[in-house]
Parts: C-alpha cells; structure tokens; sequence
C-alpha cells in the first residue's frame, strides 16, 4: 500500500497520544540562590521532544515528584526550609504550587482523555463510511 500523507485528524491523535504518555511524572521545583535553566529541542525515536537541563549551584531549594500512575509524591528540602523561619513562606507556597499543579494535571488528563475519545470516534465514523462507500 502507498504512502498516504497523515490526515488532520492522524496528526492531532498523535500528539495527543505522545503528550498523554509524556504524563508520568509531575515536577515542582522551589529554588533560592544561583539557578539556571535551559531548554533544548531534540529528536527521540522520530519525535521532537524538548530537554530542559538545571543547575542549582549553591542554591537553596526543594524538590517535589509526584508519580502520576501510583499517586506517589516525593519531597526533598534544603533543611534551610525547616529551620530558617525567613524561608517558611517559600516552602508554603512550594506545597500550595504542588497542589495547584496536581489540580492542573488532573483537569488536563481528563480533557485530553476527552480528546482522545473524540478523535477515535471521529476515525471509526471515518472508516465506516468508507467501508459502506
């Protein structure tokens, strides 16, 4: 069979097939002090995919993982966090961040699901009025 160029609708599937299976794993990050940050774009098996790369040289942050399949959340803190009461409100809004972006994500996965759906159901209408052609 001969190479067909994508469909609209094939195009759109894919990303949000590729940015579905992108949704593992949830970061917050709180930093202090000398942070840099850079984003580059790649190519990974066929697919374009940005790489971000930080260094926290003699900064003071915390760290926030949260696995979105197993629900697990992982904190790790400069102990600057706890002890020094003048980084409390940092640290206060690094949690209430991890929320809102729990929040966000949740939202997001059930739009792009709904997404998902749609255009499955869109490329079997597709495919059977073609079949009833």
């Amino acid at each position: 069979m001969p190479d067909q160029a994508k469909s609209n609708f094939d195009v759109l599937y894919e990303k949000i097939e590729n940015a579905v299976s992108d949704l593992t794993t949830l970061t917050v990050i709180t930093a202090v002090g000398d942070v840099k940050v850079s984003q580059t774009a790649v190519q990974e098996d066929g697919k374009k995919k940005r790489v971000r790369s930080e260094t926290y040289q003699n900064a003071k942050a915390i760290l926030s993982k949260i696995d979105l399949i197993d629900g697990d959340i992982n904190t790790v803190m400069d102990e600057a966090f706890v002890n020094d009461a003048g980084y409390a409100g940092l640290r206060d809004n690094h949690l209430n961040r991890v929320q809102d972006a729990q929040a966000i994500v949740d939202k997001n996965i059930k739009t792009l699901l709904g997404m998902v759906k749609t255009v499955g159901d869109i490329l079997r209408e597709i495919d059977t009025q073609k079949a009833n052609q």
